[in-house]
């Protein structure tokens, strides 16, 4: 829903850094290698020669080195088969558990969390744990609901989860990949919602590339003073955007996010959030507001930088989307504001 603070030229510096701390970790080059001449081989020289891609490349890249791999992975796969014809019980081996032979042999390299030396808890996650903190993610970017304060003290130790973009389950080699490790909260990386499906860049907003705004909006369609006279009940919905058309790609993008993290179902329990900035935009319309930042002076000058300073106090949110990575509902709020005559 909501895209991390950082531009595309920033990320790639991030990626870089990242790569360079996770290939020295985790003994990357060398083990690619020092791969012994089994049926993998040819993967393992393939990975090797695109490893700086595949760890650092954004996501479209990502995309053209899963098609290379995919092709050399067959081959491999195949050629075990053939080695293997029968699993342990004497049944033919099956095309999933090639595919588990095929994920753990990259997990030796790639290791997200497969062992106590793995990326996620290693040191007790330190990598993990402080790209995270680059990140500056405070909530999911997927749901912009739940926080996820990256905190790592004596006392207390939290951070987002990363989902895999591109499910790690199906391309283990970019389990380490910099644009494929997104923080998000547990929620939204769950079984229930995202879990093991399938993304790509024609499907789906990728939050280091961009987000919802301006493509879908929440939405009450009800009349304010109706509201506030009969407290009618409410549907909280997001909409299309009205430049927007359903068959535009970021609508499809957009609409496919909406659906997987299940937002319209959950947005439902957050009414309240949207009750609150119906009340205080229509008793705070834009004159008050600006009578506000005229009155409170100190030594003739406002206590506010801005009136935009003051409709946040109002709301109690950020209305800039460029703060939306910093506290929940800050595009459920700045919508609902501006639906009901906040002017942002």
């Amino acid at each position: 829903m909501v895209k991390v603070p950082f531009s595309l030229s920033e990320l790639d510096q991030m990626a870089i850094v990242f790569y360079k701390e996770v290939v020295k970790e985790f003994d990357i080059i060398q083990k690619l290698r020092n791969w012994p001449n089994n049926d993998m081989k040819p993967v393992m020289n393939h990975i090797a020669s695109r490893l700086k891609t595949i760890i650092c490349g954004r996501p479209d890249q990502l995309e053209a080195e899963m098609l290379l791999i995919q092709n050399i992975a067959y081959t491999a796969k195949q050629n075990f088969k053939i080695k293997n014809p029968t699993n342990s019980k004497g049944s033919p081996i099956t095309d999933a558990q090639m595919h588990a032979w095929f994920k753990a042999e990259i997990f030796k390299v790639f290791d997200y969390d497969s062992t106590v030396n793995s990326f996620t808890k290693k040191d007790s996650g330190r990598l993990a744990y402080k790209l995270a903190k680059r990140l500056k993610m405070n909530t999911c970017p997927y749901c912009n609901a739940n926080y996820t304060f990256t905190i790592r003290n004596k006392r207390l130790k939290s951070r987002p989860q990363f989902d895999h973009f591109y499910n790690k389950g199906r391309h283990p080699y970019f389990s380490l990949s910099f644009y494929n490790l997104i923080p998000s909260c547990a929620l939204c990386n769950s079984g229930a919602l995202k879990g093991q499906k399938e993304f790509s860049l024609a499907k789906h907003i990728h939050p280091f590339l961009e987000s919802i705004e301006n493509i879908y909006q929440f939405r009450t369609k009800i009349d304010a003073v109706d509201f506030l006279v009969s407290s009618d009940n409410f549907e909280l919905k997001m909409v299309l955007c009205p430049k927007m058309k359903k068959g535009d790609p970021l609508s499809i993008k957009a609409k496919g996010n909406i659906e997987v993290f299940a937002l319209d179902d959950r947005y439902k329990f957050h009414k309240d959030v949207a009750e609150s900035v119906i009340k205080n935009s229509y008793i705070y319309n834009n004159s008050a507001i600006s009578d506000l930042y005229k009155t409170f002076e100190i030594k003739g000058k406002s206590i506010f930088n801005s009136e935009r300073e003051i409709k946040e106090l109002i709301v109690g949110n950020y209305l800039s989307s460029a703060d939306s990575h910093k506290r929940i509902h800050t595009k459920l709020v700045r919508d609902i504001a501006e639906e009901f005559g906040l002017v942002i």
